[in-house]
């Protein structure tokens, strides 16, 4: 399966799963950045901790992230 075809499958699985769990569900993926321009509405982390701090790590070790709630 491709990139897109996985994206294709976690976005479709998405909204069941955030209502099954909440705020306890994340999804981690590539990031691709013509996908992310087009479908990603980016909101800032720093206001949803615990995630703000690991996501200032992960940026710290050079990962690329953006943050969707």
């Amino acid at each position: 399966m491709t990139v897109g075809g996985i994206n294709t499958v976690l976005r479709t699985k998405a909204a069941v799963s955030m209502d099954e769990m909440g705020d306890q569900y994340c999804m981690i993926g590539p990031y691709v950045e013509k996908g992310v321009k087009m479908e990603v509405e980016v909101e800032d982390p720093v206001k949803h901790e615990p995630m703000a701090s690991v996501i200032s790590q992960m940026k710290q070790y050079g990962f690329k992230v953006v943050c969707r709630y």
